[in-house]
């Protein structure tokens, strides 16, 4: 059964690129990895494809070029990845704050991994360090913050999938699952 609904998913689907979004530290790069598997697709994390060309962290180019510049990247590295087809692209949680990516988004299948905030803070407990957004005090505060301002842009895309406490391989079907209903039915 799973099987074929992938199949019939794929067939449907042509090739057309899917892009994650949501908040960070739900899950977008390793579920992308893990639904580009199902899917046959090739996997990009853009976040990855980013510190590759700038040969440097996101923290660093954060602190020492500005969000501006990076956001800049991040937009000259998705207009490149909309050129390959049957990508999964994991994007940074920030991706839709600029209306320019927009465009290129809409020419994929755009799913919102929407974990519940409560497990999103707890994992980002361990990773402060690694996020630049979060280098404030309060981090409930700070991550109620963020998610509040883009809350509104996060729910325009294509599919939402709700997250509590499924593991990877689980919000990958979620998301073929959702394409399978709402793209082919």
């Amino acid at each position: 059964m799973e099987k074929s609904i992938i199949e019939k998913t794929v067939k449907v689907i042509k090739g057309r690129s899917i892009f994650l979004i949501g908040m960070m530290g739900c899950g977008k790069s390793q579920t992308g990895l893990k639904l580009a598997e199902l899917l046959k697709y090739k996997f990009i994390d853009l976040d990855s494809l980013i510190e590759k060309l700038a040969k440097k962290s996101i923290n660093q180019i954060f602190n020492y070029d500005g969000e501006d510049n990076f956001r800049e990247l991040e937009t000259n590295c998705l207009k490149e990845s909309i050129k390959i087809p049957s990508l999964v692209i994991s994007t940074g949680g920030g991706i839709v704050t600029k209306s320019e990516n927009w465009g290129i988004l809409r020419q994929g299948i755009i799913v919102w991994i929407d974990l519940d905030k409560d497990i999103a803070i707890e994992r980002l407990k361990n990773e402060i360090e690694k996020r630049p957004l979060l280098q404030e005090n309060n981090l409930n505060d700070l991550y109620m913050s963020i998610f509040q301002s883009r809350e509104n842009l996060y729910s325009q895309a294509d599919l939402r999938i709700e997250v509590k406490k499924e593991n990877i391989e689980e919000v990958a079907m979620k998301i073929i699952y959702a394409m399978h209903k709402e793209i082919i039915n």
